[in-house]
């Protein structure tokens, strides 16, 4: 497992490649930003699900 340094690094790289991500595909597809946050909350809840499950 990567150390609490590395792990702070790697959050900061998903989020700015997840932040990415979002503005492309609202580029691409002309997605109002409601439509991303919803997106983006029905991923969350597929992790929350994961968690509660596991």
């Amino acid at each position: 497992m990567a150390n609490p340094d590395q792990k702070t690094i790697l959050l900061e790289q998903a989020y700015e490649e997840l932040k990415a991500i979002c503005v492309n595909f609202q580029d691409e597809s002309g997605a109002t930003d409601m439509e991303v946050k919803t997106l983006l909350r029905e991923l969350a809840r597929v992790y929350e699900k994961d968690i509660n499950d596991g």
